[in-house]
């Protein structure tokens, strides 16, 4: 199953994607919060292609949207970096920097 929400992080959107493993219980979620200028994405995906591609990309940890924007980020990209997001901001401030 795929699920996309629009959420609403400091006044600012950010387009939240969750696709649903199959097998239930047990198997992560893969989850992308899309900002205006990168993404954030969670600890199932690796920054290697981001890289590759020049993207301004965040990994932060997290099984719910409410989790990876409270949760601390994890690594990020050169762009993302570029960009002012830090490891140990949280998700909800790295949106903030990929959404200016």
């Amino acid at each position: 199953m795929i699920q996309i929400e629009m959420l609403n992080v400091n006044e600012r959107p950010v387009q939240g994607l969750r696709i649903v493993a199959p097998g239930g219980e047990g198997h992560p979620n893969m989850l992308v919060l899309l900002c205006k200028k990168g993404y954030i994405m969670c600890g199932y995906l690796n920054t290697n292609t981001a890289e590759v591609v020049n993207d301004a990309a965040a990994v932060i940890g997290g099984s719910t949207f409410e989790e990876i924007l409270a949760n601390p980020v994890k690594s990020v990209t050169p762009e993302a970096a570029a960009l002012g997001v830090e490891v140990g901001m949280t998700g909800a401030e790295a949106a903030d920097k990929l959404n200016g």
